[in-house]
């Protein structure tokens, strides 16, 4: 008889169990890409601590480049990352569902010489000048700043795209290039090379002249109508999980910059702790700072229409 009890009560647990399990709602994981290099840097605190929810967690997958996240965003296969702006908007543009979160890199782009006498952007004519990246950010930044100067790519100056971005910065410490435009920490790695490089000149405050703008946006932190579909609550989990990382890596670059070499973002700590001070790391959400976007994106548009899509983004782009 206890024994028949017994097993009865343990069937009715069992029953009770098993419906409040098929009442409850099912954990779903969603994945974010973060990029190697500058842009993965400030991710670095997001990657050791996931954002999570009670119905939501987040896994990560470090890409090699941008054209690897957009692949992925593409496909289905992550659900959120981080793109260069002009990217971002032409694969909106281009009908992917996709929306801005936050700016997450503002300019750090800089202009180095090994040469004395180069020291304006006068003083470029008839040099190479190399850029890193071909249509690219720095690419059109450098050739808007130098025509406002009256000058002309490729009859004034000769742009060079055909090194790589941590190529170029040894090729210029090394001296076998002379002049080379890089962002961040790539300018930081060329220097703790070769000290004696100088700037060629300021091309953030050249942009405050000639835009009336702070800074300019580089980096965009996007993530896809699924994720935000889900109701889950993990996009907010997100949001504050990216800025507490950015705000500790630049709080901490000693700290984070041991993070950034042990999660393999494709920096060594001592040229990461160099140059997190230098780079521009925000987290603004894009909705805030659409202005300085438009501005950005106008550059692109009068520069190279397809490389944003033709357009700019409507205010559906912003979250």
């Amino acid at each position: 008889m206890y024994r028949h009890w017994k097993a009865s009560l343990f069937l009715m647990l069992s029953l009770i169990f098993s419906l409040a399990s098929l009442g409850a709602n099912p954990v779903e994981t969603y994945t974010l890409s973060i990029l190697k290099g500058p842009s993965g840097m400030a991710a670095a605190w997001m990657m050791e601590n996931p954002p999570s929810s009670a119905q939501a967690t987040i896994q990560f997958t470090v890409a090699g480049g941008a054209d690897i996240v957009t692949a992925k965003l593409i496909s289905g296969e992550i659900h959120g990352g981080v793109l260069p702006l002009n990217v971002a908007v032409k694969l909106y543009n281009s009908g992917i569902s996709l929306r801005a979160l936050a700016v997450v890199g503002n300019g750090m782009v800089k202009f180095l010489s090994s040469d004395p006498a180069m020291n304006s952007l006068e003083s470029i004519r008839g040099r190479e000048i190399y850029v890193a990246g071909q249509k690219a950010t720095p690419d059109y930044l450098f050739r808007y700043l130098t025509s406002k100067a009256g000058l002309n790519a490729g009859t004034d100056f000769f742009p060079k795209y055909n090194l790589a971005y941590p190529e170029m910065a040894a090729q210029l410490a090394a001296g076998r290039i002379e002049a080379a435009v890089l962002p961040e920490p790539f300018a930081t790695q060329a220097l703790k090379l070769n000290s004696e490089l100088k700037p060629v000149a300021d091309l953030d405050e050249l942009w405050r002249k000639a835009s009336g703008l702070d800074s300019y946006p580089m980096s965009v932190f996007v993530i896809t109508e699924k994720l935000i579909a889900s109701k889950t609550g993990i996009v907010d989990a997100i949001d504050k999980a990216y800025r507490d990382s950015i705000e500790k890596t630049v709080q901490e670059p000693a700290t984070s910059a041991k993070l950034i070499e042990s999660l393999d973002l494709g920096m060594k700590a001592a040229v990461a702790e160099a140059a997190i001070p230098k780079s521009a790391y925000v987290y603004q959400r894009a909705s805030d700072v659409r202005g300085s976007i438009e501005a950005m994106l106008r550059l692109f548009l009068e520069a190279d229409p397809i490389s944003v899509g033709g357009r700019l983004p409507d205010e559906k782009f912003y979250y």
